[in-house]
C-alpha cells in the first residue's frame, strides 16, 4: 500500500508514488500561491463568492513524522494545505479560528492547524475521509457532497444559482443518515452558526455524507468554515437563505420560523436552538481567541471576526 511505502521511503529512499516536499520547495509553493491577485474593486452587489473568486488554493499532501509528501499516481493524501494569498492574506487564520469556534460549541469539525514557513501562513487540515486499517495502512472512505447526493452539478452548489435549498439538505440527512435525529440537529446548528459567525459561503458542496466501514452513513465533519464577512471583497449574502432572506443582518424571527416550517420542525425548538447557540458563542469567543493565541501566536486581525460575531449574537440575545 502507498501509506506503507511512504514509511519505507522515510527509511530507505525515494518512492515513485510519493515525492518529498522539501522546505525550499514548500516555501516556493506558498510564495507562488500568495502572488495570486484577486479582484480588487468589485461593486458591493457584484462581489464574488469565496470559492468563485479563486481564493482557496488547496494542495493535497501526505504528512508523516513531520515530513510532507506530494502523492503521485494512486497514493492517498492525508491532509490538505490551504495557503494565504496576496488579496486574502488572513484566510488561513480566519478558517482556523472559525473552525475552532465551531468546535467549541459542539459542532463536529475537521482537525486544523495554522502553520507558517518563511513568514507565510497556511492551514494544515486533516482529511476526515481517511482511516488507518489494522495494518496501519491508510484507506479512503467513500464520501459524497450534497450536490452529488441530490443530483446537482458542481455549478449549482449555490442556492441562488439553482442549487438545493437548506430544506432539501435537511431532508437528505433525515432520509440517508444512520442517525437522522443526531445528524439533522447538527445540520440545523451548522446553519445557525453560519449566520451568527459570518460564514456566508456555506453551500451544498461544503456538506458531505460519509460512508463508514461498518456500513453506516453519517453527516461528515464540517469543513471550509470561514468568517467570510470579515473579508471586504467577498459576497456577504448567505449561500442558503433563512426563510427566504439571504442578508444575515436582516433575518428576523419570522424568517427562522419560516425555515422551521420548511424543514418540518417546531418553530419554538429552532428558536431555542438559535438562542442557545448565540449564548454559547458569546460565552466561548474570548476563550477560543486566547486558545488560538497560545497555539499559534497573537493575530490582531481576528478582532474583525470577534466584533462581527458579537454583534450578530447580541441581535439574538438582546431582543
Amino acid at each position: 500500500m502507498a501509506w506503507r511505502r511512504a514509511r519505507r521511503e522515510a527509511r530507505q529512499g525515494p518512492n515513485p508514488a510519493l515525492r518529498r516536499l522539501t522546505r525550499a520547495c514548500h516555501c516556493h509553493s506558498t510564495q507562488a500561491a500568495r502572488r495570486g491577485q484577486i479582484y480588487g474593486t468589485w461593486p458591493t452587489d457584484e462581489r464574488p463568492r469565496l470559492s468563485l473568486a479563486g481564493a482557496q488554493d488547496k494542495c493535497p499532501v501526505l504528512v508523516q513524522n513531520g515530513d510532507y509528501f506530494l502523492p503521485q499516481q494512486e497514493a492517498p493524501s492525508s491532509h490538505i494545505l490551504k495557503f494565504e494569498l496576496a488579496d486574502y492574506r488572513h484566510l488561513p487564520a480566519y478558517e482556523t479560528f472559525t473552525t475552532l469556534l465551531a468546535g467549541s460549541i459542539g459542532l463536529q469539525v475537521v482537525e486544523i492547524e495554522l502553520q507558517s514557513i518563511e513568514q507565510v501562513r497556511y492551514a494544515l487540515i486533516a482529511r476526515y475521509d481517511r482511516v488507518l486499517d489494522e495494518q496501519g495502512e491508510v484507506q479512503r472512505l467513500h464520501q459524497e457532497d450534497f450536490c452529488q447526493a441530490l443530483g446537482y452539478g458542481y455549478e449549482k452548489k449555490y442556492q441562488e444559482h439553482g442549487g438545493p435549498t437548506f430544506a432539501q439538505c435537511f431532508r437528505l440527512v433525515l432520509d440517508t443518515s444512520s442517525e437522522p435525529a443526531i445528524d439533522s440537529l447538527h445540520l440545523l446548528r451548522w446553519q445557525i452558526f453560519n449566520v451568527l459567525a459570518g460564514n456566508s459561503d456555506g453551500h451544498a458542496k461544503n456538506l458531505s455524507l460519509l460512508h463508514l466501514p461498518n456500513g453506516e452513513t453519517r453527516l461528515a465533519p464540517f469543513y471550509d468554515l470561514i468568517c467570510t464577512r470579515a473579508i471586504e471583497r467577498i459576497d456577504y449574502h448567505l449561500a442558503f437563505d433563512v426563510g427566504g432572506k439571504r442578508n444575515p443582518d436582516a433575518i428576523t424571527q419570522a424568517h427562522w420560523d419560516r425555515l422551521a416550517e420548511q424543514c418540518d420542525v417546531r418553530a419554538r425548538f429552532l428558536g431555542s436552538l438559535l438562542e442557545e447557540t448565540a449564548a454559547r458563542l458569546l460565552e466561548n469567543l474570548a476563550q477560543v481567541k486566547e486558545t488560538f493565541k497560545v497555539r499559534f501566536g497573537a493575530y490582531p486581525a481576528l478582532q474583525r471576526i470577534e466584533q462581527l460575531v458579537t454583534k450578530q449574537c447580541q441581535r439574538i440575545t438582546k431582543r
